[in-house]
């Protein structure tokens, strides 16, 4: 008789701290309380768990996968004054207020908060959808594979949206410590350096897109200390679909079967590992929770998937991620029930135990549930795209889910237990920043303070690390990352012409976590600001724009620190309300620290708004780049003296600054004007000012080569004014467009824009060099464009 493959756990007896010492032990990442309630299910019951059954529950309760921070119950209190209760983040700030704006818009959202990504309508007949998830945990131990998988995972979240999406352009946002960190200040041991991280997590994102032939053509990339311990990887992906088969329900008497890669000891708990800190063990002790990746395994499985789709041969489809084939069939049965056997699984290697079967989260993946009629021509399938189709179970209607190995039943776990995660009670705190000061600015030698600026990391060019990524594999990006003379100069977003459609989808992102790190509020406001203008800008429709929102952080158990997240979650649902945006589609990363014998490190509160929206006529597409050299430039928005946060404030020591500040309802209104504007034909080019201000913004406009730029800073729009040229020159207040216009359209451009903050603050020159003048004329700004563009070319080239 062969060994048992599972084992039994006893927990019915076990006191308080035995119970904690157990989840410890196993690293199943479950809190006292949790324990505590698990060993109320099965006293209930009257038997022990086996350990496929533990290790499915704590999958299924993993931050990771249920979200529980953003499902708690908080007590949330500001500056010491009485405190609110906030009874789930996710549905009182996220999911009730989009819910109200997709009522204002019936139509738009065709699906949202119930699948692998949301849909919004392209058109009568298609859809597109856009996710967006983190990988970071996995990145900070073995950062190629780490980063390779993060891509692979959300390209399958879109192959499961609806009953198969087809995945047509990705986006990725990275946060590093910088690369030339000194390495003695890295103090903790076993800490890859931060030039590790970046090479090994962009090289793991290129091959995986690249070999997928999806075109890489939006992103972002931050620097900051704290990232060293803990970097941050976001991995997106857009998809498109007919309407038809977005929606999909799970029903008794269906085959559950998997498709594509086979089951091996890679990815073991990786759901739990990434519910948990990092500390100085982790990297020998939880390199076996990072998954293989093997894209052109996916590949095959995505042509499967999408003929499949198109021959009606899909009822639901789900991806296997996070806890494996634990959570897709597992969520797949758990409106139904139904049973799995386990020695029907293919395997990479033999020898797994049950449970390793079963939580095990290797790569290219897919479970779906069909009609036994289906599988013969199923199967024909599996062999044209060479890839391996299995049949795992099949669902019925006992609301239990069972799974079998080797004869024995290894899970039997009722289904309304088993999704119900206890909810948790945390106690949050938000003390606002001193009062401001009022600090006078450096305006001594402008010239040199944007060389600072534009060669900082947080402005420099992302084109060495964009060359690593086709751009324009499936011929359809518009408007690619990169533009002007030399195809070098910086784009605002990205826009996707859709096959079998008229209209286009555009792509945009943003994250501001330096905001955050003194008014989360205001970046939550101004991060939701920047997506929507980009999105704008580059000719998406304002009333077809829909969000994501993707949050990291470190300790949410640290009251200060959840506080923090408490006040950007309620800023981001003013915004979208504002915006009349809806988000459809999120993800959330906690416990983003690391465990030092000084203490912990956390990462700051750090938000990614990632927005898609519906480009009318691809003649509205514009780019960042100056087309003329004798056109004239419209500053939209109003400046004001809001330097804390910026690049400028880091870099020349300015305290206390406020931090810009957003009205949403205000901006909506002005990009509503700029884009009839735009739509009329009278914008050349536009570009976004945000990191680096005025002067970065007019600089990059420059840098397509076709001449320089003169500024009158008099002439800039403000309410409050300003003591310094500093602020004109360098603040980041939100709101506000850099417009390319010509002469010709002049007039009718000011009436366009007639009633909004609005004024012709320069124009394009022969000669390609940046200048700014001031009161009485006096020039405060002269450098060479030529000179600007090499520090900022430069940045990254010697590392990378």
């Amino acid at each position: 008789m062969s060994a048992k493959t599972y084992r039994t756990v006893p927990v019915r007896n076990l006191s308080s701290d035995e119970l904690l010492e157990l989840s410890k032990k196993q690293k199943l990442s479950l809190s006292r309380e949790d324990m505590e309630v698990v060993q109320q299910i099965f006293r209930e019951i009257d038997r022990d768990p086996t350990d496929v059954e533990l290790e499915v529950i704590a999958q299924t309760w993993s931050e990771h996968c249920k979200h529980r921070i953003f499902s708690a119950s908080i007590s949330h209190s500001v500056n010491g004054g009485a405190p609110e209760t906030v009874n789930s983040l996710f549905k009182t700030y996220i999911k009730k207020p989009s819910e109200k704006i997709m009522e204002r818009k019936p139509g738009f959202v065709l699906s949202a908060f119930d699948d692998n990504a949301g849909f919004i309508a392209l058109d009568d007949n298609l859809a597109v959808c856009l996710k967006a998830e983190t990988h970071n945990h996995p990145s900070a131990i073995e950062p190629y594979a780490g980063a390779n998988t993060g891509l692979g995972g959300v390209i399958r979240d879109i192959l499961g949206a609806g009953k198969g999406a087809k995945p047509i352009a990705s986006l990725d946002v990275f946060c590093f410590g910088a690369p030339d960190t000194n390495p003695a200040d890295i103090t903790a041991p076993d800490v890859i350096h931060p030039l590790g991280i970046m090479r090994g997590v962009v090289r793991g994102v290129r091959d995986y897109g690249n070999r997928m032939g999806i075109p890489t053509v939006n992103g972002a990339i931050q620097f900051d200390p704290t990232y060293i311990y803990n970097p941050l990887v976001f991995c997106g992906t857009a998809g498109v679909i007919p309407r038809g088969d977005i929606l999909k329900e799970m029903r008794p008497g269906l085959k559950v079967i998997v498709i594509g890669g086979r089951t091996g000891r890679d990815g073991l708990k990786g759901a739990t590992f990434s519910s948990a800190a990092l500390d100085e063990a982790s990297h020998e002790e939880d390199f076996t929770a990072v998954q293989i990746g093997n894209p052109i395994e996916e590949k095959k499985t995505l042509d499967f998937i999408l003929e499949a789709r198109e021959r009606g041969l899909i009822v639901f489809i789900t991806d296997c991620g996070a806890g494996g084939f634990s959570s897709a069939a597992g969520e797949m049965l758990s409106v139904t029930g139904g049973e799995i056997f386990l020695d029907n699984a293919p395997l990479k290697e033999p020898g797994l135990i049950s449970w390793e079967i079963f939580l095990s989260e290797s790569q290219e993946r897919m479970v779906m549930a069909v009609e036994e009629k289906d599988l013969p021509e199923l199967r024909k399938l599996a062999d044209t795209f060479q890839t391996e189709l299995t049949v795992l179970g099949h669902s019925d209607d006992t609301g239990i889910l069972k799974v079998w190995h080797k004869g024995e039943l290894v899970c039997c776990l009722d289904n309304s237990k088993l999704h119900d995660a206890p909810i948790k009670k945390l106690e949050s705190v938000f003390t606002p920043g001193k009062a401001l000061t009022g600090q006078p600015l450096p305006d001594k030698d402008l010239n040199k303070s944007l060389e600072t600026v534009m060669g900082d990391f947080a402005i420099v060019s992302r084109e060495p690390i964009i060359r690593e990524y086709d751009h324009e594999v499936q011929g359809n990006t518009i408007l690619k990352p990169l533009a002007g003379a030399q195809a070098d100069a910086p784009q605002d977003g990205s826009v996707v012409d859709i096959d079998g459609s008229d209209k286009c989808m555009a792509m945009a992102c943003a994250i501001l976590p330096e905001w955050g790190k003194t008014d989360p509020y205001a970046m939550g406001t101004g991060t939701v600001d920047e997506c929507v203008r980009q999105l704008i800008l580059v000719g998406s429709n304002p009333d077809k724009i829909g969000l994501l929102d993707n949050f990291c952080m470190g300790n949410p158990e640290d009251p200060a620190e959840l506080g923090r997240l408490v006040e950007c979650v309620k800023a981001i649902a003013k915004a979208a309300d504002a915006y009349n945006a809806p988000f459809i589609s999120g993800k959330d990363s906690f416990y983003n620290y690391f465990e030092t014998e000084d203490g912990p490190i956390n990462v700051p509160v750090t938000f990614l708004c990632s927005g898609f929206g519906v480009v009318e006529n691809p003649d509205h597409v514009i780019g960042s780049s100056l087309r003329r050299s004798n056109s004239l430039l419209y500053l939209i928005g109003h400046t004001e003296d809001e330097m804390g946060g910026s690049v400028f404030a880091r870099t020349h020591g300015v305290e206390d600054g406020k931090v810009p500040q957003t009205d949403c309802a205000a901006n909506m209104e002005l990009y509503k004007a700029y884009y009839g504007a735009l739509t009329s034909g009278l914008v050349l080019s536009a570009h976004d000012v945000s990191e680096g201000g005025l002067a970065v913004t007019a600089a990059e406009m420059a840098f397509s080569g076709k001449g320089g730029v003169r500024l009158d800073l008099t002439k800039v729009p403000t309410v409050n004014g300003w003591k310094s040229p500093a602020v004109p020159l360098f603040s980041e207040s939100t709101g506000r467009i850099l417009v390319e216009v010509d002469p010709e359209f002049a007039a009718d451009f000011e009436t366009a824009m007639d009633g909004f903050p609005c004024a012709c603050i320069g124009g394009v020159t022969e000669e390609k060099r940046l200048t700014a003048t001031c009161c009485g004329g006096e020039k405060v700004l002269d450098c060479d464009i030529a000179n600007l563009k090499k520090l900022w070319k430069d940045g990254l080239t010697p590392y990378y």
